[in-house]
């Protein structure tokens, strides 16, 4: 099965999202695999079915997380803006902050949103350690660090009884509380068009 088959058809599963949604997506897709020729912003090989299977978790995860109404969402190392700009098509209510180190990435990001006629949106070219705190509703820190060190960059800008979402490889061991935080729920889900199983876990801020 392709990647865009694969999407298309968990989106209709998942009951996420309409034709306006999926061309969205498609519209997001094409824009990186074209900027990723000239830009490394994802692997170069096999690009397409590498941004599927990111296009599949970012949508996977989805019906796990709880968003309330114009939550705010921060992405903390969002490289090339998986999993917010997927979940932003999906939820337009969501309200972002996208903060990266790498100075390509963000204006990839930048240039993405406004292609998708994004609104809401704030993009911070930092180390998170060097962001003022935000007080964000939820955060999300995709495939990078222990436990331990995203909670500690995570913990000073999530509000209290926000949340931190971190999508980990299945089986990870997790304690049941991190400085600042407490696990809520951690749930296995199908995180590629593969078959990959991944798992979501899920802390909040005590």
């Amino acid at each position: 099965m392709s990647p865009r088959h694969a999407y298309s058809d968990l989106l209709k599963l998942l009951s996420l999202g309409n034709a306006a949604v999926e061309s969205q997506i498609v519209i997001f897709r094409d824009y990186l695999i074209e900027v990723n020729q000239h830009v490394n912003l994802v692997s170069r090989n096999k690009t397409e079915f590498v941004i599927g299977d990111l296009i599949y978790d970012s949508l996977a995860m989805l019906p796990l997380i709880e968003y309330p109404e114009g939550a705010l969402l921060l992405d903390i190392g969002s490289g090339a803006g998986f999993p917010w700009i997927i979940h932003k098509i999906v939820r337009p209510d969501l309200r972002i902050v996208t903060v990266d180190s790498n100075q390509r990435k963000i204006e990839f990001q930048k240039s993405a949103a406004r292609r998708l006629g994004f609104t809401d949106c704030q993009f911070l070219w930092k180390r998170v350690e060097e962001v003022a705190p935000i007080g964000c509703d939820f955060a999300i820190a995709k495939a990078f660090g222990s436990l331990e060190l995203i909670c500690a960059l995570a913990l000073p800008h999530i509000k209290p009884s926000g949340k931190l979402i971190l999508p980990r490889i299945a089986g990870e061991a997790a304690s049941s509380e991190y400085a600042g935080f407490k696990i809520e729920n951690s749930q296995e889900y199908q995180s590629s068009s593969s078959g990959r199983i991944s798992n979501l876990i899920t802390l909040k801020k005590i």
